[in-house]
Protein backbone atom coordinates (compact mmCIF):
# COMPACT_ATOMS: atom_id res chain seq x y z
CA UNK A 1 0.00 0.00 0.00
CA UNK A 2 1.70 3.46 -1.06
CA UNK A 3 0.65 6.42 1.20
CA UNK A 4 1.26 9.83 -0.82
CA UNK A 5 -0.05 13.30 0.28
CA UNK A 6 -2.84 12.88 -1.80
CA UNK A 7 -3.81 9.37 -1.47
CA UNK A 8 -3.89 9.27 2.27
CA UNK A 9 -7.63 10.71 2.23
CA UNK A 10 -8.49 8.36 0.02
CA UNK A 11 -7.35 5.21 1.76
CA UNK A 12 -8.63 6.66 5.05
CA UNK A 13 -12.21 7.03 3.79
CA UNK A 14 -12.45 3.50 2.19
CA UNK A 15 -10.93 1.79 5.55
CA UNK A 16 -13.82 3.89 7.48
CA UNK A 17 -15.82 1.15 6.02
CA UNK A 18 -18.86 3.52 5.19
CA UNK A 19 -21.24 3.14 2.21
CA UNK A 20 -19.74 5.64 0.34
CA UNK A 21 -16.30 7.03 0.60
CA UNK A 22 -16.70 9.82 -1.73
CA UNK A 23 -19.20 11.11 0.47
CA UNK A 24 -16.81 11.03 3.28
CA UNK A 25 -14.49 12.99 1.23
CA UNK A 26 -16.84 15.51 0.57
CA UNK A 27 -18.06 16.03 4.54
CA UNK A 28 -14.55 16.38 5.81
CA UNK A 29 -13.73 18.81 2.56
CA UNK A 30 -16.58 20.85 3.69
CA UNK A 31 -15.73 20.56 7.28
CA UNK A 32 -12.23 21.72 6.50
CA UNK A 33 -13.45 24.64 4.15
CA UNK A 34 -15.59 26.26 6.93
CA UNK A 35 -12.90 25.76 9.54
CA UNK A 36 -10.41 27.54 7.28
CA UNK A 37 -13.16 30.21 6.11
CA UNK A 38 -13.56 30.79 10.11
CA UNK A 39 -10.24 31.03 10.78
CA UNK A 40 -7.18 33.26 9.66
CA UNK A 41 -8.26 33.10 6.16
CA UNK A 42 -10.69 35.61 6.89
CA UNK A 43 -8.29 38.36 7.07
CA UNK A 44 -6.33 37.56 3.96
CA UNK A 45 -7.35 39.81 1.54
CA UNK A 46 -7.40 37.03 -1.85
CA UNK A 47 -10.35 35.14 0.31
CA UNK A 48 -12.11 38.39 1.01
CA UNK A 49 -12.23 38.87 -2.57
CA UNK A 50 -13.46 35.26 -3.55
CA UNK A 51 -15.67 35.98 -0.70
CA UNK A 52 -17.23 39.15 -1.94
CA UNK A 53 -17.61 38.24 -5.51
CA UNK A 54 -19.49 34.79 -4.73
CA UNK A 55 -20.73 34.61 -1.29
CA UNK A 56 -21.88 31.44 0.53
CA UNK A 57 -25.02 29.52 -0.27
CA UNK A 58 -27.83 29.18 2.52
CA UNK A 59 -26.79 25.95 3.50
CA UNK A 60 -23.16 26.57 3.81
CA UNK A 61 -24.08 29.85 5.53
CA UNK A 62 -25.75 27.89 8.05
CA UNK A 63 -22.96 25.69 8.78
CA UNK A 64 -20.74 28.14 9.18
CA UNK A 65 -22.84 30.29 11.60
CA UNK A 66 -23.51 27.15 13.70
CA UNK A 67 -19.77 27.19 13.92
CA UNK A 68 -19.98 29.58 16.81
CA UNK A 69 -17.14 31.91 15.53
CA UNK A 70 -19.76 34.77 14.38
CA UNK A 71 -16.81 37.39 14.71
CA UNK A 72 -15.19 35.96 11.19
CA UNK A 73 -18.36 35.21 9.77
CA UNK A 74 -19.76 38.79 10.66
CA UNK A 75 -16.36 40.57 9.12
CA UNK A 76 -16.94 38.44 5.69
CA UNK A 77 -21.09 39.39 5.51
CA UNK A 78 -20.54 42.76 6.35
CA UNK A 79 -18.06 43.33 3.23
CA UNK A 80 -19.75 40.69 0.87
CA UNK A 81 -23.38 43.09 2.31
CA UNK A 82 -21.66 46.56 1.33
CA UNK A 83 -19.73 45.25 -2.01
CA UNK A 84 -23.62 44.08 -3.06
CA UNK A 85 -25.16 46.82 -2.14
CA UNK A 86 -22.71 49.17 -3.95
CA UNK A 87 -22.99 46.88 -7.06
CA UNK A 88 -27.03 46.67 -6.41
CA UNK A 89 -26.65 51.01 -6.30
CA UNK A 90 -25.06 50.76 -9.39
CA UNK A 91 -27.89 48.68 -11.49
CA UNK A 92 -30.70 50.58 -10.08
CA UNK A 93 -29.42 53.86 -10.80
CA UNK A 94 -28.87 52.84 -13.84
CA UNK A 95 -32.28 51.57 -14.50
CA UNK A 96 -34.57 53.88 -12.44
CA UNK A 97 -32.65 56.95 -15.19
CA UNK A 98 -34.38 54.67 -18.36
CA UNK A 99 -37.64 54.84 -16.62
CA UNK A 100 -39.89 58.24 -15.87
CA UNK A 101 -40.15 59.55 -12.56
CA UNK A 102 -43.89 60.19 -12.91
CA UNK A 103 -44.52 56.26 -13.49
CA UNK A 104 -46.30 54.37 -11.20
CA UNK A 105 -43.95 51.97 -9.29
CA UNK A 106 -46.27 49.01 -10.18
CA UNK A 107 -45.66 50.12 -14.19
CA UNK A 108 -41.89 50.34 -13.33
CA UNK A 109 -41.96 46.49 -11.86
CA UNK A 110 -44.03 45.35 -14.70
CA UNK A 111 -41.28 46.69 -17.16
CA UNK A 112 -38.83 44.95 -14.88
CA UNK A 113 -40.75 41.59 -14.58
CA UNK A 114 -41.48 41.43 -18.43
CA UNK A 115 -39.19 43.68 -20.38
CA UNK A 116 -36.52 41.48 -20.67
CA UNK A 117 -35.32 42.74 -23.85
CA UNK A 118 -33.75 45.73 -21.85
CA UNK A 119 -30.74 45.37 -21.89
CA UNK A 120 -29.90 46.58 -18.48
CA UNK A 121 -32.65 44.66 -17.02
CA UNK A 122 -31.52 41.35 -18.57
CA UNK A 123 -27.73 42.32 -17.20
CA UNK A 124 -29.26 43.19 -13.39
CA UNK A 125 -31.51 39.70 -13.48
CA UNK A 126 -28.15 37.59 -14.89
CA UNK A 127 -26.11 39.50 -11.68
CA UNK A 128 -28.89 38.59 -9.72
CA UNK A 129 -29.26 34.57 -10.97
CA UNK A 130 -25.43 34.26 -10.61
CA UNK A 131 -24.97 35.84 -7.16
CA UNK A 132 -27.77 33.54 -6.10
CA UNK A 133 -25.72 29.87 -7.70
CA UNK A 134 -22.62 30.59 -6.35
CA UNK A 135 -20.77 29.51 -3.14
CA UNK A 136 -17.14 29.38 -2.86
CA UNK A 137 -17.73 26.40 -0.38
CA UNK A 138 -19.68 24.58 -3.33
CA UNK A 139 -16.90 25.56 -5.74
CA UNK A 140 -13.98 24.50 -3.23
CA UNK A 141 -15.62 21.28 -2.72
CA UNK A 142 -16.63 20.50 -6.63
CA UNK A 143 -12.80 21.16 -6.89
CA UNK A 144 -11.79 18.65 -4.40
CA UNK A 145 -14.38 16.00 -5.45
CA UNK A 146 -12.91 16.28 -9.15
CA UNK A 147 -8.90 15.88 -7.71
CA UNK A 148 -10.02 12.90 -5.34
CA UNK A 149 -11.98 11.30 -8.50
CA UNK A 150 -8.83 11.89 -10.58
CA UNK A 151 -6.54 10.50 -8.05
CA UNK A 152 -9.21 7.32 -7.35
CA UNK A 153 -8.64 6.38 -11.12
CA UNK A 154 -4.72 6.43 -10.74
CA UNK A 155 -4.84 4.58 -7.63
CA UNK A 156 -7.16 1.90 -9.58
CA UNK A 157 -4.41 1.88 -12.82
CA UNK A 158 -1.76 2.15 -10.58
CA UNK A 159 -2.02 0.13 -6.79
CA UNK A 160 -3.28 -3.22 -7.13
CA UNK A 161 -4.04 -3.11 -2.97
CA UNK A 162 -6.57 -0.25 -4.15
CA UNK A 163 -8.33 -2.39 -6.75
CA UNK A 164 -8.47 -5.03 -3.72
CA UNK A 165 -9.99 -2.00 -1.20
CA UNK A 166 -12.26 -1.04 -3.82
CA UNK A 167 -13.65 -3.97 -4.47
CA UNK A 168 -14.21 -4.77 -1.01
CA UNK A 169 -16.09 -1.37 -0.01
CA UNK A 170 -19.61 -0.92 0.19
Amino acid sequence: MKYHIDTIPIWDAYHEKEECPLCILKEKSEESYVESFLGGSVMEPATRVEVNEKGFCASHNKLLYQAQKRLSLALMTHTYTMETREKMNKFTSKLSKSVKKETPLASWLKRLAFKSKDDDISKFSNWIKKKVDQCVICDRISNSLERYAYTIIYMWDHESNFKEEFNNSK
